[in-house]
């Protein structure tokens, strides 16, 4: 553009000199030419194209001005778009990583959300952690896994992925256990952690199995530390909810299969227990007869027991085991079974006692006794004989004196002393005498205000049914243990006979 304009410009000049009619030199017309290319003045221009000259020389300096400063500002757009392509390029690569990041995620996710199906559905602890460890190395850079869980307070190892050589084991009791928080177990895991050899190129992750606050246990995860990387940290994590789920699951469900089969058994137990204590049996030799079995659990420690030994006898016995449950339902049936034999022979109350505690005392634990009220009623004599061995006393209502006594002889459990000979009493039963017999359930229950039930009441009440039938003594004194308890739970096993001479 400068060049054209150049020459215009020289051509106007060549056209004023002809009109002028002045003749100029070549070299006159090279100096003009050399000052605009040049920029300078040429000081010997004429006067009569001076100012066309100047005015020339100034455009032409403006307009390379121009151009310089449109091209330094084409190079700072340049400049511009580097930086910003730059930019966009580097964003493009974040982006791509970014989508690729993402999209493994979304694999991860969904292996562990089809991990999580899968394990869920299944209820067999070891089948799911085979399951669980073989996904830490399809869905992690894992080179080594080992899995360990709480067992009644101590942390044991369950199973291990390859070459581990470390199989440590942590104890505590379990009232020590109960008080850890999240911090101590963190700090074991810590602790245990260091046993574990690994390589200067490895990096070892503990990764606790928590669910609810609940501790389940750890899984130490080995893995390469150039591979280690943030999403892998997060798939851990991930993963390792579930797997907590899953064994937590696991451990309910393992629970609750062994707390059915025990309640099946209780059931079974309960069962057996009732069946085996006498059928209701109304009237012996003109006795009216009422009893009541009721455990606090499934099966109980309590038993009563009647055994018509010729025409003339009939013995009565109720005892207690010491404990609940299942232990007591045990010694129960064992020490009835054996009575059952002894009463066979023939021989009095305090005998049966004192032969029954020497066979029971060498297998008995020292925790665990029998108390016991062993008695035999004679029809002809009318004459009650009883042996005690630490039980309650009987409470007797006499008509002919119309007030309530208590008859009991000293005499220790069975299965506390060994070779001790148990004292025997005896009663002659009037027309319209009443015996109970009975466990300390009733005299021990228990109302909102822990109060217990004791002898007075039970006593008022056989004394205010003294003309009722045995079957009425006995309702009413379950009415007046509920109406004593209102709803409190029943803490001991409730049991009793009554009896009545009608004769």
């Amino acid at each position: 553009m400068i060049i054209y304009i150049t020459v215009l410009i020289l051509v106007g000049i060549f056209f004023t000199l002809l009109r002028n009619q002045e003749k100029e030199s070549i070299h006159t017309m090279e100096k003009i030419l050399k000052s605009l290319k040049e920029k300078k003045i040429y000081d010997k221009i004429p006067s009569e194209l001076k100012e066309q000259y100047i005015e020339t020389l100034h455009k032409i300096i403006k307009q390379d001005l121009e151009l310089d400063n449109s091209i330094e500002g084409l190079r700072e757009y340049r400049k511009e778009l580097e930086v910003t392509y730059n930019a966009l390029v580097d964003k493009s690569k974040k982006l791509e990583y970014s989508n690729q990041v993402l999209e493994t995620r979304v694999t991860n996710l969904s292996n562990i959300n089809s991990l999580s199906r899968t394990v869920l559905s299944i209820v067999e602890l070891d089948h799911i952690i085979n399951i669980i460890l073989d996904a830490y190395f399809v869905l992690t850079g894992a080179k080594k896994v080992s899995l360990y869980l709480w067992e009644d307070g101590k942390l044991i190892n369950k199973q291990m992925r390859g070459n581990v050589n470390f199989k440590g084991e942590v104890s505590y009791p379990i009232e020590i256990l109960q008080k850890f928080t999240y911090q101590d177990y963190k700090r074991i895991y810590e602790e245990l952690k260091k046993g574990f050899e690994i390589a200067p190129d490895e990096v070892i992750v503990a990764s606790p199995l928590l669910v609810k606050g609940k501790e389940l246990g750890v899984i130490f995860i080995i893995e390469d530390k150039n591979k280690f990387i943030g999403n892998d940290e997060e798939t851990i994590s991930a993963l390792t909810i579930q797997v907590a789920i899953a064994i937590n699951n696991a451990k309910i469900y393992a629970d609750l299969r062994v707390k059915e089969r025990i309640s099946q058994e209780l059931e079974v137990a309960s069962r057996i227990q009732k069946t085996i204590l006498p059928k209701n049996i109304t009237n012996i030799y003109g006795l009216q007869i009422a009893n009541y079995f009721e455990p606090a659990k499934e099966v109980g420690g309590d038993y009563y027991d009647y055994t018509i030994k010729d025409d003339e006898n009939v013995s009565i016995t109720i005892a207690d085991v010491s404990g609940k449950g299942v232990p007591a339902a045990f010694l129960m049936a064992l020490g009835r079974s054996i009575l059952k034999t002894l009463e066979r022979q023939g021989q009095s109350p305090a005998d049966n006692l004192r032969n029954l505690n020497q066979i029971i005392y060498p297998d008995i634990t020292e925790d665990m006794f029998i108390t016991m009220l062993h008695s035999n009623f004679n029809y002809k004599t009318k004459i009650l004989t009883y042996s005690n061995a630490g039980h309650n006393p009987l409470i007797v209502y006499r008509a002919k004196e119309d007030k309530i006594e208590l008859h009991s002889v000293k005499g220790v459990a069975i299965g506390f002393m060994q070779g001790y000979n148990y004292k025997q009493g005896e009663l002659k039963l009037e027309k319209g005498d009443i015996v109970l017999y009975y466990t300390d359930g009733i005299t021990e229950a228990e109302n909102p205000n822990k109060e217990l039930f004791g002898f007075k009441r039970l006593e008022k009440v056989i004394y205010d049914n003294r003309y009722n039938d045995v079957d009425t003594i006995k309702e009413n004194i379950l009415n007046e243990i509920n109406i004593f308890r209102r709803d409190y739970p029943q803490v001991d096993d409730l049991t009793f006979v009554v009896i009545k001479n009608n004769e």
